[in-house]
């Protein structure tokens, strides 16, 4: 039985070649069975007992795998290069071994409209999926479905992106109203926000969406002229 804490590097290897999420103490390693579950570590919170964590981001048997200790040290472990990359401290695939160990996690520096725009766009392509081939829904039903834009009269493709880019908001203030349940248009739920710290909560508000310009591409190619000039108008831009 192991008597001292195995090295990050240590722990990320018994990750890949074990397959599974391990938990390090100063007296033993756990091996959680946890193929289940794409972000491990999700959801719990381990005590001081715990000196380290390490699991492999995703399913796929050549995944990376992230390693993190209680004072924040955190490495990356590449197994299709063999190589370890310590300088992954922002990935987002951090933040859940970060949460686990009660640690901080580093600020957002993407905006607030940022993922409005994203919100709205996903929005948009899950209607126009749902209509009828080349028939989609008019431009005021994908008005509606913006977040921010209230019941009433027509918003101009202008005027929606002055309101996103105006919004005077914090993403602590954000997290703050998903946790009370008086923001319920981001993808995260208010427990799994309540769990996550700001920076934590940001970053998982954009990686439970698609890419903007994938969204884009798509609904380019569903869309008319017409939409597809309001769409770009109506988004925020810096």
């Amino acid at each position: 039985m192991p008597t001292a804490v195995p090295t990050l590097a240590e722990l990320a290897t018994l990750a890949h070649t074990r397959r599974c999420a391990v938990v390090a103490t100063r007296r033993t390693r756990i091996l959680l069975d946890d193929e289940a579950r794409p972000l491990p570590f999700v959801g719990v919170r381990f005590g001081p007992s715990v000196d380290a964590v390490a699991a492999r981001l995703g399913a796929d048997p050549h995944a990376l795998v992230a390693a993190v200790d209680r004072v924040g040290d955190a490495v990356i472990y590449d197994p299709a290069l063999d190589r370890l990359e310590t300088d992954g401290a922002t990935i987002t695939a951090l933040d859940p071994a970060r949460r686990a160990l009660g640690l901080a996690t580093r600020p957002c520096r993407r905006p607030i409209w940022a993922l409005v725009n994203l919100v709205w766009l996903d929005r948009v392509l899950e209607a126009v999926l749902d209509a009828p081939l080349g028939d989609p829904p008019p431009w005021l039903a994908m008005r509606r479905l913006h977040p921010l834009v209230a019941p009433g009269p027509p918003s101009s493709p202008e005027l929606m992106a002055h309101l996103t880019r105006g919004l005077d908001t914090s993403w602590a203030a954000l997290r703050a109203g998903v946790i009370d349940g008086t923001v319920a248009w981001t993808p995260v739920t208010p427990s799994l926000a309540a769990w996550l710290d700001v920076g934590s909560f940001a970053r998982q508000c954009f990686a439970s969406l698609p890419d903007l310009d994938v969204v884009m591409a798509d609904l380019h190619e569903l869309l008319g002229p017409i939409d597809r000039r309001r769409l770009a108008t109506a988004l925020a831009r810096p």
